[in-house]
């Protein structure tokens, strides 16, 4: 498995010259999570699939978690920082031939959000499902016309009703061009998903 900048990464279907995905996985899980899920709505897209670099439960996270399960958002500023770098080297050296597509879940969402808050030029857009605000006090940067899709469970156990609307609000008010839904499911994904987000990435053209 290669290594970049510390962090190990799967990538695929690099033959293809559609814009690339950055795959980050939910809590405890692995770089493999999320490829089915590429599969299913883009697979004739490339992608690079990262494993976080914090060691957290059976697997791996982005970030760490205080004992309370608040997030540790000093933790969180430190490694958006490596990931950045990491993306932009990736960039440099045409692993990844055009700013990506950041499609994170749970954790990784958080931390797609993250690296957009921080150098919103690594990337073309976003896919964030069940996101928390990387910085709920906090304005962000001017993002103007991004594409970020948000979305979030009814029934999410792990959520708050605004966690979602928080975020969707910190990405408008950057002038992003933000789409968000409210799905009738819990913290996992819901069964519609996969062509929710198939036709938002050929609505934005991307």
């Amino acid at each position: 498995m290669p290594e970049l900048s510390g962090f190990y990464f799967v990538a695929g279907r690099e033959r293809f010259s559609s814009r690339p995905l950055v795959l980050l996985h939910g809590s405890g899980r692995s770089e493999a999570d999320l490829v089915p899920l590429a599969d299913e709505i883009a697979p004739q897209r490339p992608y690079m699939a990262l494993r976080g670099g914090v060691g957290w439960e059976d697997g791996f996270a982005f970030f760490r978690r205080n004992p309370d399960r608040s997030l540790d958002y000093d933790d969180l500023r430190e490694q958006t920082a490596l990931l950045c770098r990491l993306i932009g080297a990736a960039i440099e050296q045409r692993i990844l031939r055009q700013p990506p597509i950041l499609l994170g879940f749970s954790n990784g969402a958080i931390m797609a959000a993250s690296i957009l808050r921080t150098q919103p030029g690594l990337a073309s857009g976003a896919i964030l499902l069940r996101p928390l605000s990387p910085a709920p006090e906090e304005a962000f940067p001017s993002m103007r016309n991004l594409p970020v899709l948000i979305t979030a469970g009814e029934d999410d156990e792990r959520r708050q009703p605004d966690d979602a609307v928080l975020v969707k609000t910190q990405f408008e008010n950057c002038h992003a061009d933000v789409s968000s839904y409210l799905l009738p499911t819990g913290h996992g994904l819901h069964e519609s998903e996969a062509g929710l987000i198939r036709d938002w990435l050929i609505q934005k053209g991307l």
